[in-house]
């Protein structure tokens, strides 16, 4: 069966950029502030200026840590019982947008700094969707020390979700620790083998690696820990204001990592992300809504495929501020085109605000929209069943298949039934009260959390989790956590 496919670059401009980004790594060069990493390229063939902290890397250790990284990577649930296996966009799986600043309270619209019960709800509610797969550690609570802000929302989202979890570290020691916490739910023999969370590492646009985010890749892969490496180009302001002199940059980013992380420990797996912005110039804003964003992504998603890796973008992201019509139609763009493209991750639901806040009423209808981009990527079956020859020849000219036991069998096969999306003839919407998209939402919202209960961990595991991360506190000076 056909699959519905975009690609935004023909195979000779794939291979351009390619070309370009190898002259950057091997001309320019990135700068690497981590010593250590520096070293160790250097030791293995880059050239490297210790003073400037510049690092050019020639082809050839690209090819061999192309060559080193695996071609699939498995992302599982909490409990091992699902298993996602990311490769060359054969299945787009939408993850929740991460590390937002605030959070739009879905009772009242206000925009506030997020509290750990907040970020439970998010991952409640995101436990229940059918078509939003991924969990993030999606909001960073204002009620713990920043200190230890990162290795927290682990916990409370291990807590509160089986699905596979999208996380990042804000600190040196975040994914030694995030390695405990993991080894707390699934055993210490099992953490390597089978992941429930994958890690952000993001490089600092133009061709930079900072400390922290250099020793976190490095922890990701010494540990064997999914790690997705994502390039933040914003176009005209940290990147050529061109399409393709940003996805030049973003691929050069990519490839620096990979060449570290894959001698560090080759075979560490390794996700192609990114999440790129538009820098609009009339606001001095960094917009991830635009549609030149879907370009980059799709972009990033050939580039990819080029190399053989599983791919990642930020595209369900609206720049609005509000949950409104701008918010879901900027987000349904990306979904279609997440898909389309052949993205393994399309990551951004609930996420509004320049990637800086998380709305449960985007959440719940991004939902509904990642089930249309779904059924749209599925395609068109195409057999002796659903051809339905034999069905016009019983049906005949002027007649009704809605009894056709064919009408039966097939109806719910082929069509996708949204929750929230309204398809009810206009009396009977009147008749159910006449509710706006909004309105609806929030009543789901709340459904959900009055009535779903995400799968508890055993109770000895949820005591173990808790003495992890109050042992983390501990090393802070922290005496105190909040109870979620």
């Amino acid at each position: 069966m056909a699959r519905p496919r975009l690609e935004v670059l023909s195979r000779e401009e794939v291979e351009k950029i390619h070309v370009a980004s190898l002259n950057v790594l091997s001309r320019v060069g990135v700068r690497i502030d981590h010593e250590n990493a520096l070293k160790l390229l250097n030791s293995v063939g880059a050239e490297v200026d210790f003073n400037k902290r510049i690092a050019k890397i020639p082809e050839n250790l690209v090819r061999e840590a192309i060559a080193k990284a695996p071609k699939v990577v498995k992302l599982c649930s909490r409990d091992g019982k699902l298993c996602y296996e990311l490769s060359e966009g054969r299945n787009t799986y939408f993850d929740v947008g991460s590390a937002a600043y605030y959070y739009i309270d879905w009772r009242t619209d206000e925009v506030r700094r997020p509290l750990s019960k907040d970020l439970a709800d998010v991952a409640k509610v995101t436990d229940y969707l059918s078509n939003t797969h991924i969990m993030s550690t999606a909001l960073v609570p204002a009620d713990v020390p920043d200190v230890i802000a990162d290795r927290w929302r682990m916990y409370v989202v291990a807590k509160y979700t089986t699905k596979p979890i999208d996380t990042g570290a804000f600190t040196v020691e975040g994914i030694p620790d995030a390695a405990k916490i993991m080894a707390s739910v699934i055993g210490e023999e099992n953490v390597s083998k089978r992941p429930f969370m994958f890690f952000a590492v993001c490089p600092s646009p133009p061709l930079k690696w900072s400390y922290l985010t250099m020793q976190n890749l490095i922890d990701c892969a010494k540990l064997g820990l999914p790690a997705h490496i994502i390039p933040m180009p914003q176009t005209g302001g940290t990147a050529p204001a061109t399409i393709a002199g940003s996805v030049v940059q973003a691929n050069a980013e990519f490839l620096s990592g990979l060449v570290v992380a894959q001698f560090v420990n080759p075979g560490a797996p390794i996700i192609y992300s990114g999440s790129p912005t538009v820098f609009e110039q009339r606001f001095a804003t960094s917009c991830t809504g635009s549609i030149e964003v879907q370009l980059i992504s799709s972009a990033i998603s050939q580039m990819a495929k080029f190399y053989g890796f599983p791919s990642a973008s930020y595209t369900i992201v609206s720049d609005s501020k509000v949950f409104d019509e701008q918010a879901s139609l900027e987000s349904a763009i990306g979904a279609i085109i997440s898909v389309l493209a052949g993205l393994d991750i399309a990551i951004g639901s609930g996420m509004l605000y320049e990637e800086n806040a998380i709305s449960l009423l985007k959440l719940v209808v991004d939902d509904d929209v990642a089930g249309m981009a779904l059924r749209f990527g599925r395609g068109i079956d195409v057999d002796v069943d659903t051809l339905a020859e034999k069905v016009f020849e019983e049906v005949g000219p002027g007649g009704l298949f809605l009894k056709h036991k064919h009408t039966r069998v097939w109806w719910r096969k082929e069509h996708f039934m949204p929750r929230l999306l309204d398809k009810r003839s206009a009396d009977m919407w009147r008749k159910m009260g006449g509710k706006s998209l909004k309105v609806v939402a929030k009543e789901y919202v709340e459904e959900i959390l009055k009535k779903h209960q995400p799968e508890p961990l055993p109770q000895d595991v949820e005591k173990e989790l808790r003495k992890t991360v109050t042992e983390i506190a501990k090393r802070y000076g922290i005496e105190k956590l909040p109870e979620v």
